[in-house]
């Protein structure tokens, strides 16, 4: 076959593949939160893979538990083992765009789709090409929701999902912090941690461990975000 049907048929199974996921009942869709009546919530951790994610990843798997993690294209890069494992361990692997622009800014310039467009793609990859699995599920930084966002994130194959409460990134002291996300612990509840980002954050190890004892208490089954929001199967594997 010469080089010009090849290239034809690489980026018509690129297009194929971005309109399947386009037409995923949940791409462009925005949850907050899952269904109150069920029993079940997410635990989720953003900025990774980070300093902790491997401690975590022991304290998930002792406690039986399966979680949600928005990787940065970028900290995948530097870290793909971590990202690798993440995805073997069971737990969704998220997209939490390439390099954790600030949206409110960016979403002023005029150019602010096609940037968009350009971190999903290549935090994607890079996802992808580090664990196998090509994410579907987007949480944006810091919680940045607009019509616009919706519709790139859609024509991508995205689900976009927040949180329904979280505080890591606050100087709160640990006790308190810890209170606070414990009352949090609801049917439907998302929580979002981080892994990743900015200074090392050990005191989530011991918040997780305290979050998982208060929902044992409470008779909550902490999931991954797919089934707690009824998505199928967002993450596909290669």
């Amino acid at each position: 076959m010469n080089k010009k049907l090849i290239f034809s048929a690489l980026v018509f199974s690129l297009a194929a593949g971005l309109c399947a996921a386009a037409g995923a009942p949940y791409a462009g869709k925005f949850y907050a939160e899952g269904d109150r009546k069920k029993a079940e919530f997410a635990l989720t951790f953003d900025d990774g893979p980070g300093y902790i994610t491997e401690d975590l990843l022991k304290l998930l798997e002792k406690r039986g538990v399966k979680a949600s993690f928005f990787m940065v294209g970028a900290t995948v890069r530097t870290y793909p083992d971590r990202a690798r494992k993440v995805a073997e361990a069971g737990h969704l692997v998220c997209n939490h765009t390439d390099t954790h622009l600030f949206w409110p800014k960016v979403g002023r310039q005029a150019s602010h789709e096609e940037i968009l467009r350009k971190e999903l793609e290549k935090a994607g990859a890079s996802i992808e090409k580090a664990t196998g699995v090509r994410p579907t599920v987007l949480r944006m930084p810091n919680g940045y929701d607009k019509p616009w966002v919706r519709q790139v994130a859609g024509r991508l194959g995205y689900a976009l999902v927040n949180w329904t409460y979280g505080s890591d990134w606050l100087k709160t002291p640990e006790e308190k912090m810890t209170a606070e996300y414990l009352k949090a612990v609801k049917p439907g509840a998302i929580l979002l941690l981080h892994d990743g980002g900015g200074k090392v954050k050990e005191k989530n190890l011991r918040i997780v461990s305290a979050i998982l004892d208060e929902a044992a208490k409470k008779g909550l089954k902490p999931v991954r975000l797919d089934e707690l929001l009824n998505l199928g199967e967002p993450g596909k594997k290669r």
